[in-house]
């Protein structure tokens, strides 16, 4: 496959993979009946096997294998299993108090919030771009805390679970599909036990809400396979400015699922969306 074919198939599986996670709140609303923590664990149970299937196919089982006799990676691997699980489960959770937006708005910051993790652990660069557009994000946190009496912590939670799995990931050395199935692995003990224990819940009660909890897989398992494809293909910058594709339907979600948004807030949302637009031009300047 030629470098220009590769690319145009990247920037496919990556906008495949941002537009099902971004669209994907309108989903996980049908199963608000359902406890969230339930909905996370049939999400991550039903897509080991996708994920687990594709590696096989794809000549990563041995790898896969090699990883989990390497004691040190098992060890960051579960830290970075804990912190992906409560990025998920505040998600989903956000959905359900009808929150969606501001969980959006913690993907629109989390690559700022990346930014200054990476100066801090790996003595990484700041641009005075990354500066700026962190200045201006803050900002926009600070308004809507002003304006709701309280900071938007599910969005700080969602940004700061999300980097700080970054920022683990780092550390690792196993590839991006080995570490997702090594991930989906170690959270689906704890989840089959948690189950198995205090029941199936909702998952028996009719068909309809069992076939909407197999569903949540197809949220998870095959945009996680699409996104490791991007990633292979593309440009760490290319794949960081289409990412806001993710947050921006997932805005446009809670619209349609029909949240409340105040005036100040929006503004706070645009002063953001300013920063984001900082932060992409520098990654595109550089690029």
């Amino acid at each position: 496959m030629t470098s220009e074919k590769g690319a145009r198939l990247g920037v496919l599986f990556a906008l495949g993979s941002f537009v099902i996670w971004g669209v994907s709140p309108l989903f996980f609303a049908l199963v608000n009946h359902v406890p969230a923590f339930e909905v996370m664990a049939h999400r991550i149970l039903w897509s080991m096997p996708v994920i687990a299937l594709y590696a096989a196919l794809t000549g990563r089982w041995g790898a896969f294998v090699q990883a989990g006799r390497e004691g040190r990676t098992m060890l960051s691997m579960a830290l970075a299993t804990a912190f992906i699980a409560v990025n998920w489960f505040f998600f989903i959770y956000a959905i359900q108090i009808e929150q969606t937006a501001q969980a959006s708005f913690g993907y629109y910051i989390y690559p700022i919030v990346a930014v200054m993790l990476g100066a801090m652990v790996f003595r990484e660069r700041i641009t005075t771009l990354q500066w700026s557009a962190a200045a201006v994000a803050g900002v926009g946190v600070a308004l809507i805390a002003v304006e709701r009496g309280e900071l938007p912590w599910i969005a700080l939670v969602v940004a700061g679970t999300f980097s700080v799995y970054g920022v683990i990931r780092k550390t690792v050395t196993v590839g991006p599909l080995v570490g997702v199935l090594w991930e989906l692995t170690i959270a689906s003990g704890p989840l089959l036990a948690y189950l198995w224990f205090f029941g199936s819940g909702a998952f028996g009660q009719d068909a309809q809400t069992a076939l909407l909890l197999i569903g949540c897989s197809l949220f998870t398992g095959i945009p996680l396979v699409m996104y490791v494809e991007a990633a292979k293909r593309l440009k760490f910058s290319t794949v960081g400015v289409l990412f806001y594709i993710n947050p921006t339907l997932q805005f446009v979600s809670a619209l349609i699922l029909g949240e409340a948004l105040s005036l100040p807030v929006l503004a706070a949302f645009g002063i953001i969306w300013l920063g984001v637009a900082l932060y992409c031009y520098d990654l595109m300047r550089r690029a």
